[in-house]
């Protein structure tokens, strides 16, 4: 009796301290998000601000070592109304005050803003890319879509400046419809006379918008499966959240908010037995799940990874009545929402298809000028899917060990790519004669089905790990891995990427992971680096700027987090019985 009275006073006496340095840490942040804000950083170091791109790097490591501090003072705080106030307006005023900073080297917005202008016009965006719209003059006969474009063009300046600022203008836009629908309605609210900045500040408060909406679901969910509401704060006030999200205005704050609606409403439908919930009240969660996650593939595809684990877990505990239609209710809903981009045969890509094989064949051609023709949607995604690597690791490792180094000068080969140019021509000499590929693009086309392969056999352990599990929380770390796993084997490791899984990581139970957030910001050292060693040598290496960082500093950025990954597993397996005893012990064991 002694003993739990003592306990119980130990931890009376202890809240109130973690709550006040939690709102002392939420203060301190707060200071940081501000200086940021006022740096005024742009991309390539021509921001309006004296602050150098290391300085603002900088800044938010400082961010990303308060907010680890916060999740601790938010897990030993008692979880209360109290807690919850100080959560949430930290999460807004931080957002907030970041919604006003320039983009810190991303100009994707540029493309969300043209992409509203060209919807709200009644054209398809998928039909012209941003370089035939520029390309086109008042003295061609141009198509009667086309025509349209082009006078919101002249009507404007400021959406020609868009126009202009658009990356990767030869493409049409990649972004899904139900994106689409959402540029356009951000586009909608914006005055016709609105300025680059307002109209920047408009299509980012809409993300931020979604961004708070995944706050408030994470928060329902940690209720309803009865974890603390303090690890919400591993979302709320992520440092990359807010870069990605207010800063620099990423459409993924509508997938992520999506994704996490369909789990919250998938954890419902399957983990309800103990509940006053009726079957029919089960079954109107899974379709909701179903129905959300469909809309989050319409908004960037990523989330298809978790259908298995929803409708796997449906067919186990709901029956394979209920799990064929809610599956049908997610397959009709991909269908209607990615309709948009399905392939269809244009003159603009018979002409680039020919332009290749003439350029394969023959000496290159002088450049053409933009076809007025439009182009099939799914090009750009094709694109995408056979050309993009950005701050990859293991994708890397592969694609470098199979591309042949004969031609190559030493200051382009990677100092990893061991595998003998003999083996590699073969390898190279079967993809092309099997596929029918070209043998440029074969080293990149064999990594990404290796990778696949890889990547199938991962998502089927952590689906079968689902369909056993028989608490939320098992569920959900199996979903938080297939998210994980799914961003780590990409070809393209963009930092805001790692935020389809954030949502999720208060249910990993490996605390590598927490690192991720914080780790992932060395990526933009890639335009420092670009910026100030464009042709020189690094360091003294045989590396230029954009070699260095892809040869060198990704493995600062990977190799020893794998490490650190592979180390807590293996300590986790020899003492498996050290959590999930009771939140309390979980939740210390997950950040000592």
């Amino acid at each position: 009796m002694n003993v739990r009275t003592n306990l119980t006073q130990s931890r009376s006496a202890r809240w109130p301290t973690a709550l006040l340095a939690l709102a002392a840490l939420s203060g301190g942040s707060w200071i940081i998000y501000v200086a940021v804000t006022l740096s005024g950083q742009s991309l390539y170091e021509e921001g309006t601000g004296d602050h150098s791109l290391l300085t603002v790097l900088g800044l938010f490591a400082l961010a990303f070592v308060l907010y680890l501090m916060s999740l601790r003072a938010a897990l030993c705080a008692v979880q209360d109304n109290r807690l919850l106030m100080v959560i949430v307006v930290a999460a807004v005023v931080f957002r907030l005050t970041m919604l006003f900073s320039d983009p810190i080297e991303e100009i994707d917005l540029y493309r969300y803003l043209w992409d509203g202008v060209a919807t709200t016009s009644g054209v398809n965006p998928f039909r012209y890319s941003p370089d035939q719209v520029l390309a086109a003059t008042g003295t061609d006969p141009l198509p009667e879509d086309l025509a349209r474009l082009t006078a919101r063009r002249d009507g404007s300046s400021e959406v020609e400046t868009v126009l202009r600022h658009v990356h990767f203008g030869e493409l049409p836009t990649i972004y899904p419809p139900v994106s689409q629908v959402v540029f356009a309605a951000a586009t909608a609210l914006m005055p016709s006379d609105a300025c680059l900045w307002a109209r920047m500040v408009v299509m980012k408060a809409v993300f931020v918008g979604f961004d708070l909406g995944t706050v408030f679901i994470l928060l329902r969910l940690l209720t309803f499966v009865g974890k603390p509401i303090g690890w919400s704060v591993a979302y709320a006030w992520c440092p990359l959240v807010l870069k990605e999200f207010a800063n620099s205005g990423h459409l993924d704050a509508l997938a992520v908010f999506l994704t996490t609606l369909s789990v919250y409403f998938a954890v419902r439908a399957l983990y309800s037995e103990g509940e006053p919930c009726s079957s029919t009240h089960r079954m109107k969660s899974l379709v909701a799940a179903s129905f959300f996650l469909a809309l989050a593939v319409g908004a960037k595809f990523y989330p298809v990874v978790l259908a298995p684990l929803l409708f796997g877990a449906a067919l186990r505990q709901l029956g394979w009545r209920n799990a064929a239609a809610s599956f049908a209710v997610f397959l009709v809903g991909v269908v209607v929402v990615t309709w948009p981009m399905w392939p269809r045969e244009s003159a603009a890509s018979r002409e680039v298809i020919q332009h290749q094989v003439a350029s394969a064949e023959l000496p290159p051609l002088p450049p053409s000028e933009p076809s007025t023709e439009p182009q099939d949607p799914s090009h750009s995604l094709r694109t995408f899917l056979s050309q993009w690597e950005m701050n990859d690791f293991l994708f890397l490792i592969l694609v470098e060990n199979l591309r042949p180094n004969v031609e190559a000068q030493p200051h382009d080969v990677a100092w990893f790519s061991i595998v003998p140019e003999t083996w590699r021509h073969k390898v190279i000499g079967l993809a092309v004669n099997q596929f029918r590929i070209d043998p440029g693009q074969a080293p990149f086309f064999l990594s990404r089905v290796v990778v696949s392969i890889v990547f199938i056999g991962i998502a089927a352990t952590f689906a079968y790990q689902a369909l056993r599990a028989r608490q939320a929380t098992a569920w959900l770390e199996s979903a938080f891995l297939t998210l994980a796993w799914f961003w780590l084997l990409l070809p393209t490791l963009n930092p805001w990427y790692w935020t389809w899984a954030l949502p999720l990581l208060p249910f990993a139970r490996n605390k590598a992971w927490f690192a991720v957030s914080g780790l992932v910001f060395v990526y933009y050292l890639r335009f420092w680096l670009v910026h100030h060693y464009a042709t020189a040598s690094v360091f003294g290496t045989r590396y230029s700027g954009a070699l260095f960082f892809d040869y060198v500093v990704t493995w600062i950025e990977f190799a020893t987090w794998f490490v650190w990954l592979w180390s807590a597993w293996m300590l986790r397996r020899r003492t498996p019985n050290i959590v999930g005893l009771n939140p309390r012990h979980e939740q210390q064991v997950a950040l000592s």
